[in-house]
């Protein structure tokens, strides 16, 4: 995270890549009929934690950009035929997302205390700013984050 005494510019530190997953099942509205099939539902979210945003407010936060949405099975999901669980994957998961932001606080707590599942810390991304600006960086490992699943 970039140490508030410095002024170094936001294009010249690299970019400190990570891979949240977050639990969104609240967001969701599941069929009555699926509802005893679904455990969860997580969206992975990817961010470089050297930037961060104010949103008309004091309190900094991160910009997710969304990754993939992935189901978690109950075991009753899990002894479903595969053609049964692939409608589920397809109504739940297929559906997009939209890039978020999220207070720095919220997402370092969630780091701190992260499961197997929920963080990856790909940290600095080794490319300089000479070969490709930092907006370029970023869209290259968001393509790379969405062909990958992570959560």
């Amino acid at each position: 995270m970039i140490d508030e005494t410095e002024t170094t510019d936001i294009h010249t530190l690299p970019i400190d890549a990570q891979v949240i997953s977050l639990n969104e099942t609240e967001y969701y509205q599941i069929d009555e009929a699926d509802a005893p099939f679904i455990a969860e539902i997580r969206g992975a979210y990817f961010f470089d934690r050297n930037l961060v945003t104010h949103c008309c407010e004091l309190t900094g936060s991160y910009f997710l950009m969304h990754v993939s949405d992935c189901v978690i099975l109950t075991d009753a999901g899990k002894e479903l035929t595969d053609e049964q669980k692939d409608d589920i994957y397809e109504k739940y998961e297929c559906n997009g997302g939209d890039d978020i932001y999220v207070h720095c606080h919220t997402i370092d707590r969630l780091i701190e205390n992260a499961g197997r599942f929920e963080y990856h810390n790909y940290g600095e991304t080794g490319v300089s700013y000479e070969d490709s600006d930092y907006d370029e960086q970023i869209e290259g490992l968001r393509e790379h984050f969405c062909g990958n699943a992570y959560v």
